[in-house]
């Protein structure tokens, strides 16, 4: 199926890139249809529901296409719309592959258990009072936090800061985003900046920015777009040292229990400056430094984009990695254990591409098809063997 831009604001929406225009049209439109804004409500949950699990089983295509006919008709909803939300309902089931902001691909369909929805952690938002809110609930809200913001979370599943009035208070009032095992999530800061966070990663922000520079705290990995202001250059602090950007995309891995952080610069100019280094080091487009923690070296490199981008457009990715560095991955985003029967199979290298939803035994299935390697799930665990 193909999809039509003009047919399908939802695609959009839940990737948070509708424009304003027609953001307003589609809220207009479910203000005055409320069939059409239940089902709006009702595909909404399952997004996140997909997007916060890895449970996946089969879905069969024709099938889903079919119950969405039939529910349309139950609805009389214009005819013209079927074969759009037909289409949404199919990238949902399928892992959302529109968030990778390309034309929908041929992916492993699935569908997520809602019996076991409740069990299921989701990212948590920590206050400046240590009070902790849940954000697995999929319907919007807006927590009222304190004079200077708001926070807003919406259907699309990104979190919005969204300052009230032009005065800034002198204090810093910070708060922390944590995503665990499974999960990823958006959230864009008071100064306009987006930060698209990777599982089992964390940030620490302001509220609202003060002063003359603008400091984000990360463990993990996370890929940013920063909002241009000359006068606040943009800190990101990690364990390793801090990023210094004016306006620009990049992503940054920091991951504690790595050997390397590794920062790489998409557009724009990023100072890398390192705990270890007196002089910071100057990242062009396309490039990545990558730091050795144990030795405290390190180097510029050029950059394999789609493969730094993989986590973030929806598909795993690893050229000539070894098996630990890719079980490391694979762990963070389906939440298992791994159990090596000899030390020596983790520095076997393998290549792996795959759509990040995929169900797990279909990556592992693949991956033992090639250097005689064997695994057996059992409890949450992998078993890896020769």
């Amino acid at each position: 199926m193909k999809r039509q831009d003009e047919d399908l604001p939802w695609w959009d929406y839940f990737s948070g890139e509708l424009d304003a225009v027609t953001h307003k049209e589609l809220e207009t439109s479910l203000r005055e249809d409320p069939a059409q804004s239940e089902l709006f409500k009702q595909t909404a949950r399952k997004v996140h529901a997909i997007r916060w699990t890895a449970l996946w089983d089969s879905l069969d295509e024709e099938k889903a296409y079919e119950r969405l006919r039939r529910r349309f008709r139950r609805h009389r909803i214009r005819m013209r719309l079927i074969s759009s939300a037909a289409v949404l309902a199919l990238l949902v089931a399928g892992g959302l592959s529109f968030w990778l902001h390309t034309r929908p691909q041929t992916v492993t369909l699935a569908t997520v258990d809602s019996d076991c929805l409740d069990t299921l952690k989701g990212p948590i938002l920590t206050l400046k009072d240590g009070q902790q809110v849940s954000l697995r609930d999929s319907s919007q809200w807006t927590l009222p936090i304190s004079g200077n913001v708001n926070i807003h979370l919406t259907d699309s599943g990104c979190l919005e800061y969204i300052p009230l009035t032009d005065t800034v208070h002198d204090l810093l009032h910070y708060n922390t985003l944590s995503i665990p095992r499974g999960c990823e999530f958006v959230v864009t800061l008071s100064d306009g900046s987006r930060v698209w966070l990777n599982a089992e990663s964390s940030l620490r922000f302001p509220e609202r920015f003060v002063g003359k520079e603008r400091k984000v705290f990360l463990e993990g990995e996370a890929y940013f777009e920063v909002a241009h202001q000359s006068a606040h250059p943009f800190r990101v602090i990690t364990r390793d040292g801090q990023v210094t950007v004016l306006g620009t995309t990049f992503n940054v891995k920091a991951y504690p229990e790595e050997e390397e952080s590794v920062t790489t610069l998409f557009s724009g100019s990023v100072e890398q400056y390192l705990s270890s280094v007196e002089q910071p080091v100057l990242l062009e487009p396309g490039q990545q430094i990558r730091f050795d923690r144990s030795d405290k070296k390190w180097q510029v490199v050029p950059a394999d984009v789609e493969e730094v981008l993989a986590w973030k457009n929806g598909k795993l990715i690893a050229r000539d990695k070894s098996l630990e560095e890719i079980f490391r991955m694979l762990e963070r985003w389906y939440d298992f254990e791994v159990v090596y029967t000899c030390p020596d199979l983790k520095e076997i290298k393998f290549h792996l591409h795959t759509n990040r939803y995929a169900d797990i035994r279909t990556i592992l299935d693949h991956l033992q098809s090639t250097n005689g390697i064997h695994f057996t799930y059992i409890d949450h665990k992998i078993y890896v063997s020769q």
